[in-house]
């Protein structure tokens, strides 16, 4: 058994409960707004359309595309753990399985595939062979949507070595590189800015601006150039012609 396996075995054990506790429905109902905001503009209008979450933790993301009508959304981890985390809250279409064995035989399967805070866990060779079976398990005019840790931002490192199966961080530039190299097209990045959904969140919101304001302009000091996306994360929706 590799290090992965060990991990993985126990990711909710050793990991996510101690990061966000026992979470229910209702805390995964909270995120809602959020999903809204940041992944609702690529799902297509079609409720039939083909939906993958790769690496789908506790299931929360096909709950709320199940929730919006999306039947055929689906999910795969490798942590049983998860999975057993999520077929507990009652999500459905959730399965334990490696995404290497379930990808490698996708032909124009998927019209999304959703990898959020997957692909840094792997190293460059293996993420290059994963870009290529995304690629070829997306129907033409498909997209694929990664959440990642962003290299960038400031506290960029926090995500990056919070988890120790994490092997890589990122930036708009090198996702660009990697996702050009696997001939995806139409590029579009987002920050992980916070969400408005009330007063305090609103709050947030004005802060970051000013903050972002600060640190953009403090690039601009030290570099001569700034940067658009300084979260800790890093969203990408990237397009199969």
């Amino acid at each position: 058994m590799n290090y992965r396996e060990k991990f993985y075995a126990k990711y909710v054990t050793n990991n996510t409960f101690y990061l966000y506790g026992k979470l229910s429905i209702k805390d995964i109902k909270k995120q809602f707004v959020v999903w809204n905001k940041y992944f609702y503009k690529f799902i297509p209008s079609d409720k039939h359309a083909s939906i993958v979450e790769i690496g789908c933790g506790n299931g929360g993301l096909i709950y709320w595309l199940h929730n919006m009508g999306y039947i055929n959304a689906s999910g795969i981890d490798v942590s049983l753990e998860q999975i057993e985390r999520a077929k507990s809250l009652g999500i459905k279409k959730v399965s334990q399985e490696n995404l290497i064995d379930f990808l490698k035989d996708k032909v124009e399967s998927y019209d999304v595939i959703f990898m959020r805070d997957v692909i840094e866990h792997f190293y460059k060779n293996e993420i290059m062979d994963i870009l290529s079976m995304v690629h070829r398990a997306l129907k033409k005019g498909g997209v694929f949507i990664i959440q990642t840790s962003n290299g960038t931002g400031i506290f960029g490192n926090r995500y990056r070595y919070h988890d120790f199966t994490h092997e890589i961080s990122f930036t708009e530039n090198s996702l660009r590189q990697i996702l050009l190299m696997n001939n995806f097209s139409d590029l579009k990045f987002y920050e992980t800015a916070p969400v408005i959904h009330g007063i305090k969140s609103f709050i947030r919101v004005v802060l970051w601006k000013f903050l972002k304001l600060g640190l953009q302009f403090y690039l601009l000091i030290e570099t001569g150039s700034s940067e658009r996306i300084l979260t800790q994360n890093i969203i990408v929706a990237a397009f199969k012609k």
